[in-house]
């Protein structure tokens, strides 16, 4: 008997407003997407936010083939997340030529087989070393390291909580290891104790959060949320991502930024943002690094992180711990764009991150305002569901060490003007972070 095939539903406007149906045929929920689509890239504005193609390398100043006229177009650029432009510094560069030619492109084994290379182990050491901890683990992805741990260590028996805007892949990583728990309000250490509260002790706690938070810009209240895994006998996860090389007074992170060294029980970290290159890793004791480098399936059944990209980043990482310049130029920077698009009525949903979001709304309006921005050659990230909530689409300006002065203060008014014109000047009310979980699916 064949599928049964009910009549196509209207074409929605945007991605939050798509539902994959109940088609027998799988296809059908692709080609009502693609459908979709189509209609968004012929208004034009959906192709100038997303899958641009870069024509040179990813910087505070990119060329992009322009998706309309298909010629080269220059854009101060505000959507990179290589806060200290490290992926560009000489002695990086110089480091993965060298691997290179030593060891060639890839690494395609295993890391428990034949992929542990000499410079994947010293960068395991460089890593471990840079944040005080016996060990580390290295993941090929961010992502694949969230999903590694949390998988590797939580059972269904076990209770793991987390703050209700974490990077989708500890939402992922937390549902998929089947543990009970849930989600916690934004920042909010009480109501992570009242979570724990309704355990039942049957197996092993762990509380989850970012350290700072890669939508919104926001920073975790580390000291309350030790102070909360602690008194319900739970271990505390903080995903570092955003907060390595970028906060506290030498780059070490939350720990640092709090006073609180050695206090984050699993640290995770990625290399594709201030270390500007990919991959991900676990940091901790060598006691829970030896058991992930066995359980963590997202570790065991990939290929390694290749030489020249392991090469590279244990440089970047030694240059964040030598140079300060990087780092400096960095806080300077984002305290000049913040203020000034405070002056011009402009107000972030944070501060004192290098991540400025301000709140749009709607897709359509997130669209329309990317585009007028694009025209005038900014380029910053339009951020929909499901990274957000369906109504609270952001404009994300990620601030880095290269931006010049010009760059910035022209940024921010142009970023002025389009808000006026769209109606989300005035302040964002900061209330509004819980009113969806970022990232987690629906």
């Amino acid at each position: 008997m064949s599928a049964t095939h009910p009549d196509p539903a209207p074409v929605p406007a945007s991605i939050s407003g798509f539902r994959r149906g109940r088609s027998g045929d799988l296809l059908d929920r692709c080609r009502a997407f693609s459908a979709m689509l189509d209609v968004l890239r012929a208004e034009g504005d959906f192709p100038t936010q997303y899958q641009l193609e870069l024509l040179g390398p990813l910087d505070h100043e990119i060329v992009v083939r322009d998706p309309l006229t298909s010629r080269p177009k220059k854009l101060v650029c505000f959507d990179s997340n290589s806060y200290l432009g490290l992926h560009l510094h000489p002695r990086v560069t110089a480091a993965a030529h060298r691997a290179l030619d030593e060891a060639g492109a890839g690494t395609p084994s295993a890391p428990l087989l034949s992929g542990t290379s000499r410079w994947l182990r010293a960068l395991e050491d460089v890593v471990a070393a840079f944040h005080g901890r016996e060990a580390a683990l290295v993941f090929p992805s961010g992502y694949a390291a969230n999903i590694g741990i949390l998988t590797g260590l939580l059972r269904p028996e076990d209770f793991a909580v987390r703050d209700r805007h974490v990077h989708a892949s500890l939402h992922d990583g937390c549902r998929f290891s089947g543990a009970r728990g849930g989600v916690f309000a934004h920042r909010d250490p009480a109501s992570a104790a009242r979570s724990f509260a309704r355990d039942d002790g049957r197996g092993g706690k762990l509380l989850v959060t970012d350290g700072v938070f890669s939508m919104h810009g926001s920073v975790a209240p580390l000291p309350g949320l030790a102070a909360v895994a602690k008194g319900a006998g739970a271990l505390l996860m903080v995903d570092e991502a955003h907060a390595t090389g970028v906060v506290g007074p030498t780059g070490r992170g939350s720990e640092e930024l709090f006073g609180l060294p050695g206090r984050i029980d699993v640290l995770m970290g990625t290399f594709s943002k201030a270390a500007g290159a990919a991959g991900g890793y676990v940091a901790g004791p060598r006691d829970l690094v030896d058991y992930l480098r066995f359980f963590a399936r997202s570790a065991v059944f990939t290929a390694s992180l290749p030489a020249p990209v392991a090469a590279a980043v244990a440089e970047a990482f030694r240059l964040m711990d030598e140079d300060p310049a990087p780092r400096e130029r960095l806080r300077e920077n984002a305290r000049r764009f913040t203020t000034s698009l405070e002056a011009l009525g402009v107000s972030p949903l944070a501060t004192g991150t290098p991540i400025v979001a301000v709140r749009v709304g709607p897709q359509a309006t997130l669209l329309r305002a990317g585009r007028e921005l694009y025209d005038a050659g900014i380029r910053c990230g339009s951020v929909s569901y499901p990274a957000v909530a369906a109504d609270s689409c952001l404009l994300r300006f990620t601030v880095n060490a290269r931006h010049t002065d010009d760059e910035l203060d022209r940024a921010a008014e142009t970023l002025a003007q389009v808000a006026g014109r769209h109606g989300f000047l005035g302040p964002g009310p900061a209330a509004q972070l819980d009113g969806g979980a970022a990232g987690e699916p629906s």
